[in-house]
This record gives structure tokens, sequence and C-alpha cells, in this order.
């Protein structure tokens, strides 16, 4: 707890005093290049959409879990395995 305590205020100010190491800190400015905003984007969105999927497939799976012993579980069940 006491090193980050004392390794925050350096991290912070390493931005300033080491400029050549990382990008200056911008607030409102948006200083990213015109050609990297749109594949930022598209991850961005890639990203969220990859999140979203994954949390309702894992919500979906929990449900089944915790109704598998229901008819509509068994009957969804025993269609998938007819295939």
């Amino acid at each position: 707890m006491l090193v980050g305590v004392v390794n925050l205020p350096i991290i912070h100010y390493s931005v300033y005093w080491w400029n050549t190491l990382h990008q200056g800190s911008t607030n409102l400015q948006q200083t990213i290049d015109p050609s990297m905003r749109l594949p930022l984007r598209i991850c961005i969105f890639a990203f969220l959409t990859l999140s979203v999927t994954l949390t309702l497939m894992r919500l979906r799976n929990l449900i089944l879990q915790l109704e598998r012993r229901r008819p509509w579980v068994v009957a969804l069940v025993n269609k998938g395995a007819a295939r």
C-alpha cells in the first residue's frame, strides 16, 4: 500500500519528466493522428461487441445450468442431441 502511494506521483510526473518516453498528456485535445482514429474506433467497437456477446453467452449458460431440471431445458438439450 505504501509503495503504491509513493509510486503514484512518480508515475504521474514521469510524463512531464521524460517526455521522450511517453506521449504528452492530453485532456480535451485530440492529438491522435487522423489515420489512426478510424482503426481505434473499429477496435473499440469490436471489443465492445465481443464483450457484450461473451456476457450474453455466459448469462445463457448460467440460466441453463440453474434451470437444468426444467422440462424446457431437457427438451432443448434433447433437440440439440438429435441433430
